[in-house]
């Protein structure tokens, strides 16, 4: 009986401590279905930088672009062709870049000649006179060399890259990691002289300060008497 009464309040224990268990372990799951999840802010501009911001002010940027493998600047020719081979200060090396979204998407157009670069369905670069399209989108990627690395909005993987010679390169067959994909951005030659504009540099102003009390009236000394 002794021995029965034993393993009974052994049971109850052991049932009891289950039981809690089991309370406890319904209680953390809720509590972890409950707690909102913190927001994913990169997921949102990732998001957001595929879309085109209609209302937003663009900005506008001068710059050339530097390419790795030629040595020289993308430039945008007269007849519509784009290649890797302009010298630093050069016309068709001028570049116009234009923001397109909240996030690094641009469009990118000659300054002389006002042809964006843009790519077709065969991955080949040309100059369009109208560059609403996705196809003339590239979103800007910084890469740890800190170079730049130009991928088109349309055709996701490929990315705008020449050769040594300054000849573009089919686009499907370029990487991120390729030399020929990586540009550096670079001001034209003279271009801060030649667009520097009255007023851009201020002088410092003198601060005056006020006449205190002791100060405000000249003290006109006595003359001694004798």
């Amino acid at each position: 009986m002794k021995q029965y009464l034993t393993y009974y309040k052994m049971r109850l224990r052991t049932s009891r401590l289950g039981w809690l268990l089991l309370q406890f372990t319904a209680l953390c799951f809720y509590a972890q279905n409950s707690e909102q999840s913190p927001p994913n802010f990169k997921h949102h501009v990732t998001e957001q930088s595929r879309l085109s911001d209609r209302m937003s002010r663009r900005l506008t940027r001068t710059y050339q672009l530097y390419s790795r493998t030629s040595g020289k600047h993308v430039q945008v020719l007269g007849n519509k062709r784009v290649n890797a081979n302009g010298e630093d200060g050069a016309v068709h090396a001028k570049l116009e870049v234009e923001t397109d979204s909240f996030g690094s998407r641009i469009r990118i157009k000659g300054s002389k000649t006002g042809y964006y670069i843009c790519m077709n369905k065969k991955g080949k670069l040309i100059g369009k006179r109208k560059g609403r399209g996705k196809d003339c989108i590239f979103t800007e990627i910084v890469l740890e060399n800190n170079y730049t690395a130009l991928q088109n909005a349309k055709y996701e993987g490929w990315f705008m890259a020449f050769t040594r010679k300054g000849r573009p390169r089919r686009a499907s067959k370029t990487k991120q990691h390729q030399r020929e994909a990586h540009f550096m951005k670079r001001l034209p030659r003279g271009h801060m002289l030649s667009e520097r504009r009255p007023f851009d540099v201020l002088p410092l102003a003198v601060p005056v300060h006020p006449l205190n009390k002791r100060t405000k009236h000249p003290h006109h000394h006595r003359s001694g008497s004798g």
